[in-house]
């Protein structure tokens, strides 16, 4: 039975134990949703780099049009647009996009040596799901709450309970402790209606910097984007084929 674990916080990470595992990573408030919007509205592929400096430099490297985003400890960079997912408008021809941010992106760097590393949030972690059910693959399920800056977040632990809810009523799973908590986080929130969200550390920091829509922009979102972003090298690209095959034997086009 293939196992499911949450960490809380992307400082307890341990890069060398994840290397065989398929992992998940979960920046609700910011950085996943932002990658998620970005490749949903033409935005591909992204790039997400750890901080501004290293996203000037890759900036130089790329050839094609693109676009940069970021923020440190939640403040804006210059020449940067901010990372707000919310302000994310789609783009009429395809451009690339470079990302940094506090916890997010910081979060994919550290897991990208994974076996499988995709990107999530409560705006499509449903379609999360799907992907990793649909799998056939045994490895270890390691999804990675970023926190916010060294500490827990209410946030991404409910978006981490989404996915293993929907991986649940799909199959069986061997859950840890934190992975049953958090899917009963999630239970529980969803009966709210995310009404707790809106009082979370991040929301209350989102708000005092003046982003505060988009808290109730992800919220009014949940589940409405189909797409599941994948790393593959160093882009994050949308998870695409032309036949899925389910384990039942059944072949849907997409």
């Amino acid at each position: 039975m293939r196992k499911v674990h949450v960490i809380t916080q992307k400082e307890a990470v341990d890069v060398q134990k994840i290397e065989g595992c398929t992992v998940v990573v979960l920046d609700v408030f910011l950085a996943t949703s932002t990658i998620t919007f970005l490749i949903d509205k033409n935005y591909c592929p992204v790039y997400a780099v750890e901080n501004s400096v290293s996203g000037l430099l890759l900036s130089k490297e790329i050839d094609e049009p693109y676009i940069l985003l970021g923020e440190s400890k939640g403040d804006a960079i210059e020449g940067f647009q901010y990372p707000d997912p919310s302000l994310v408008v789609h783009s009429e021809t395809k451009k690339s996009a470079i990302i940094c941010s506090t916890n997010g992106t910081r979060a994919i760097k550290k897991a990208e040596n994974a076996k499988k590393l995709i990107i999530s949030s409560l705006i499509n972690g449903h379609k999360v799901a799907d992907f990793l059910h649909e799998q056939e693959d045994d490895s270890s399920i390691v999804i990675i709450c970023s926190g916010n800056d060294n500490r827990f977040s209410m946030e991404d632990f409910i978006g981490a309970g989404h996915v293993i809810y929907h991986l649940m009523n799909k199959g069986d799973y061997l859950l840890s402790d934190s992975s049953k908590l958090a899917r009963e986080a999630f239970v529980h929130a969803l009966s709210q209606k995310f009404e707790g969200l809106l009082t979370s550390e991040t929301a209350h920091l989102l708000d005092s910097l003046g982003y505060g829509t988009s808290i109730s922009y992800v919220l009014n979102h949940f589940e409405k984007v189909d797409v599941v972003p994948i790393l593959e090298g160093n882009k994050i690209v949308a998870h695409s084929t032309e036949a899925i095959i389910l384990k039942e034997g059944t072949i849907v086009q997409s």
